[in-house]
């Protein structure tokens, strides 16, 4: 469990999102304080542990190349995918794509896209249809640190001792949830990839 990350399950019917107080929680104490250290800890830059962050190389050589139409898009999920046309991802390269979030068939309530975009490294943009999925999720209030468009949301930041940069930005809006992880070329600058994934998810129109 991540303090940032929201708590999923599935069911059928349709899904639900809420924002849930720490102290409401229900987990074990010890779980609640350990959250509460993650949490702090995530607030500032995460030193991380060596190997834990991929090199560009490793990214590229990871990350699916599949692509397909706006059209194939439409048939395969629950509404059409985000558009990122006014974003900073607009322009910049698409590495390839894949489905997320629930798979049935040939369809899903989700997808994820990878991009290279330049002086930041690979960015990948995931959405999640969580009401078509039936999946009902809780964030913990003290965990989100910043806003997207006004919403709650959660940015954790992390850099290794070879310069590489991680950050992730996640959100919720009305049936989708949001994700941005930018894993930055060496020696990127961790606070200007945080900013730039803001910028991205503000021009962000569904």
């Amino acid at each position: 469990m991540q303090e940032g990350s929201a708590m999923s399950r599935s069911s059928a019917g349709v899904g639900s999102y809420q924002i849930v107080r720490l102290a409401d929680l229900d987990a074990p104490e010890e779980v609640k304080q350990q959250l509460r250290a993650d949490i702090e800890r995530s607030n500032g830059v995460v030193q991380a542990a060596a190997g834990n962050i991929p090199s560009q190389a490793e990214m590229l050589a990871a990350v699916p190349r599949t692509q397909r139409s706006a059209s194939e898009l439409r048939q395969r999920l629950p509404q059409p995918p985000s558009s990122l046309e006014a974003s900073l991802l607009g322009p910049a390269e698409l590495i390839g794509m894949e489905p997320s979030g629930a798979l049935e068939g040939g369809r899903s309530s989700g997808l994820s896209r990878f991009f290279q975009l330049k002086g930041v490294g690979v960015v990948e943009f995931s959405e999640n249809n969580f009401v078509a999925a039936g999946t009902h999720i809780e964030v913990i209030a003290e965990a989100q640190n910043t806003t997207v468009k006004g919403a709650p949301a959660h940015v954790k930041k992390s850099a290794d001792s070879a310069g590489r940069t991680r950050v992730e930005l996640a959100w919720t809006g009305d049936s989708k949830t949001y994700s941005l992880i930018a894993t930055g070329e060496r020696g990127s600058d961790v606070e200007r990839n945080a900013r730039v994934l803001h910028d991205i998810a503000a021009a962000i129109v569904d």
